[in-house]
């Protein structure tokens, strides 16, 4: 492939930051994030800020990880696989980091160097079957769909409120307990799912 310095290809970045695993079966791994900009849904429920970023090459991203003390990265969003992140991928993979993704599944995956896949699903039309874990966001009275997708584990989300902005700007970390507590009820009446909370927002942390 050549020298990475070298490489033309440009990804657009929101965010590059250190940080805990905050949800899942990895909660509590501490993890390098790269938030990739733009998604092609608008939730009214999102609670990232993913519209804005600068377009960052491939040494620009390897420069802003090296003194982090993880070696385990998760390419999140936005939607992570709006952008074909397979040179990225290679490239960090071959200097010996561990790489997960969470996407929507609705675009198929670029290349297989990922070690761990979160699909978090908002509708049927999904092209991503097979996955590590399935993570549904879900509110008072509304139930998790996982969409057929075969997964080793099954996790639901307290859905939280936002700061009612435009889907896209930034939201604040809130936590609603009384979602929590539905989705609590709902995992011991259907053992199929886990229950999974996020941990940033009970601590007030990224």
């Amino acid at each position: 492939m050549g020298n990475t310095n070298q490489s033309s290809n440009l990804y657009k970045i929101n965010d590059i930051f250190y940080s805990i695993q905050a949800e899942g079966f990895l909660s509590g791994t501490p993890a390098i994030f790269i938030r990739f900009s733009n998604c092609n849904l608008r939730c009214d429920f999102c609670d990232t800020e993913f519209l804005s970023g600068i377009d960052m090459n491939i040494s620009e991203i390897l420069n802003n990880i090296e003194n982090f003390q993880s070696k385990f990265i998760i390419f999140t969003g936005g939607e992570p696989l709006l952008q074909d992140t397979t040179e990225l991928a290679k490239i960090l993979s071959d200097k010996g980091y561990k790489l997960a993704v969470e996407t929507n599944g609705m675009f198929k995956l670029q290349h297989d160097y990922f070690d761990w896949i979160t699909v978090s699903p908002k509708n049927d039309k999904i092209k991503i079957d097979e996955c590590d874990e399935v993570k549904c966001v879900i509110g008072i009275d509304e139930i998790p769909d996982s969409h057929g997708i075969k997964a080793s584990h099954y996790y639901i989300s307290p859905k939280n409120p936002t700061h009612n902005e435009d889907i896209g700007t930034e939201s604040a970390n809130f936590f609603d307990t009384n979602v929590a507590k539905y989705c609590y009820e709902y995992v011991k009446k259907h053992t199929k799912w886990k229950l999974t909370l996020q941990t940033n927002k009970i601590i007030g942390t990224l």
